[in-house]
């Protein structure tokens, strides 16, 4: 996917593709912050499976993606209007229908992120639908 700086990333672009999970944090150096990402990198292969897209933002700024790059840019309203004032750190999980489903305020491991999207309705129906073309 090509992000446009002038643009800002629009969050509703991943719409009905993909889920979102947003690290949000004040500081980079945010020991959860980085507990969280590191937590994230263990499991790329149910990321992708559960098509999961994931932003960073600190601080007014964000990336996609879990890697070290220095690639920031600057956020748009989208992910402004998510940011809790209250918050150093939160985790957000929006489902393919771009509405909020869960939010954290400590480390979200990857089986309860992906014990949460297994519950959804539209990842049951994924898992059905992949089951039924294995069986062909």
């Amino acid at each position: 996917m090509v992000i446009s700086p002038s643009n800002a990333q629009r969050l509703s672009s991943h719409q009905w593709k993909d889920r979102l999970v947003i690290i949000q944090s004040e500081n980079a150096t945010n020991p959860l912050f980085k507990k969280q990402i590191e937590e994230f990198k263990k499991g790329p292969e149910g990321l992708e499976e559960r098509k999961i897209a994931v932003y960073l933002s600190v601080a007014g700024k964000y990336k996609m993606g879990l890697e070290e790059r220095e690639d920031w840019k600057k956020a748009g309203k989208d992910l402004e209007k998510l940011k809790n004032p209250t918050s150093e750190f939160e985790v957000i999980l929006m489902g393919l229908d771009g509405g909020v489903k869960l939010r954290k305020n400590e480390l979200l491991t990857r089986e309860s992120l992906f014990r949460t999207i297994d519950q959804m309705p539209m990842r049951m129906s994924e898992i059905r639908r992949k089951k039924k073309d294995n069986q062909f």
